[in-house]
């Protein structure tokens, strides 16, 4: 009996042994970044395609060794196209989950709303999809980047073509929200700086099913061109509307760059024929960089991309800051980002303007023809992107009242 007993102890410290001096097999160190966007609602397919842009960057990254030896995963949240659940989420991206790098929201309202909750915590913050002109003006903070063209830079460049090709008279037509106040209070700033003439103005709210109401006013008005501020499925309703009611047919038509997106085009063609927007990309444009992308991203995910492939380029920025940095150190990272350029992103070549940390990015009208955003006119980065205006009321002296001529 002893002698058995003596054989277990035995095979149990040789056991041990064994275990003790078998080598560790070591954890890959991880490093979270943060997805906030709409998965559900009005910007639905903005915050989907937010979401693969940001997917496609971290595989690439991951397949070339991640960033400072860490892989990246990713957190996704809906925020719900609303800011007090952007905020909640976003405090839990941050807080529980440990992110050094938050991208979104979607809507602009929710953007502005998260904005103060990165400034609190010191958090990295790239929006791709918002375009609410506060962003890097007055609500700025150091720690906050954006490659989308907010409605400043757009009115610059889409105000000039639709007064020197389209019609000086004009009727704006948004959605009654911060992104479609904001595009419609630049654009009309914009207009009427080129000697274009506003003659109406009219704001519906988010998710509005029927727009009858407000056609009656834009057909007494008579314009040339009626601007459209709105997004996502208010677009498709209002213009599946505007068509049954003749006015597609009546007036010039354009609008901001997240009108519709090119997944939407075909189902709705014939109301959006001869629709103007501005875009920094169009699966149909021939540059080399952006039939580049989209091939890989069409690979990937079987469909194209859209104007949501912003998300992308801002997780590479991110992690070329952070290899530059050497640190996840936010204040080192915010500094790292600060004039730095990045060849290979959706567009080619973007910089990051140290002022105001917006992307200087070349821009492109397009022309809706057989439900296709064909390229009609490029605007160069530097033409559209304006003074920097951090810390300024972006609309101080601005009024909607109507300037009779």
């Amino acid at each position: 009996m002893k002698r058995v007993m003596w054989g277990f102890v035995a095979l149990v410290a040789v056991a041990t042994l064994v275990w003790v001096s078998a080598p560790a097999v070591s954890q890959p160190k991880v490093v979270k970044i943060g997805d906030l966007g709409s998965k559900v609602g009005v910007f639905e397919g903005y915050g989907k395609y937010q979401t693969w842009g940001i997917q496609m960057a971290v595989e690439e990254l991951n397949a070339k060794g991640g960033v400072l030896g860490h892989k990246i995963e990713i957190v996704s949240e809906d925020d719900e196209t609303k800011p007090a659940p952007a905020v909640r989420k976003a405090e839990k991206l941050i807080l529980q989950d440990d992110v050094k790098l938050l991208v979104g929201a979607v809507s602009s309202g929710a953007t502005l709303a998260v904005m103060d909750v990165t400034k609190k915590h010191k958090t990295i913050h790239w929006n791709s999809v918002s375009c609410a002109e506060f962003m890097r003006t007055t609500k700025f903070h150091k720690y906050y980047f954006s490659n989308q063209p907010d409605s400043r830079m757009q009115a610059t460049g889409l105000a000039k073509y639709i007064v020197d090709k389209m019609g000086k008279k004009v009727y704006i037509f948004y959605t009654d929200y911060a992104m479609g106040q904001s595009d419609g209070r630049q654009f009309k700033t914009a207009l009427e700086k080129l000697g274009g003439e506003v003659v109406g103005v009219a704001g519906a709210p988010l998710d509005t099913k029927d727009f009858s109401p407000w056609f009656g006013a834009i057909n007494q008005s008579n314009p040339d061109v009626l601007f459209l501020a709105f997004a996502g499925t208010d677009s498709l309703r209002l213009m599946t509307q505007l068509h049954s009611f003749g006015m597609t047919k009546k007036y010039k038509l354009a609008g901001i760059d997240c009108f519709l997106l090119q997944q939407d085009l075909p189902s709705i063609a014939e109301p959006m024929e001869g629709f103007v927007q501005l875009n920094h990309f169009s699966p149909y444009n021939p540059d080399a960089n952006m039939q580049a992308y989209n091939a890989r991203f069409k690979k990937k995910f079987g469909t194209d991309a859209n104007i949501a492939a912003g998300s992308y380029d801002a997780v590479l920025f991110w992690a070329a800051a952070v290899e530059r940095a050497k640190t996840f150190d936010s204040d080192k990272v915010a500094e790292a980002h600060e004039g730095m350029c990045v060849d290979n992103t959706h567009i080619g070549r973007q910089c990051i303007r140290k002022e105001d940390h917006q992307v200087i990015m070349d821009m492109h009208l397009y022309q809706v023809k057989g439900g296709k955003n064909l390229p009609i006119a490029r605007i160069a980065g530097s033409d559209s992107i304006g003074e920097a205006m951090v810390g300024k009321d972006p609309v101080e002296g601005f009024t909607w009242e109507i300037k009779k001529k």
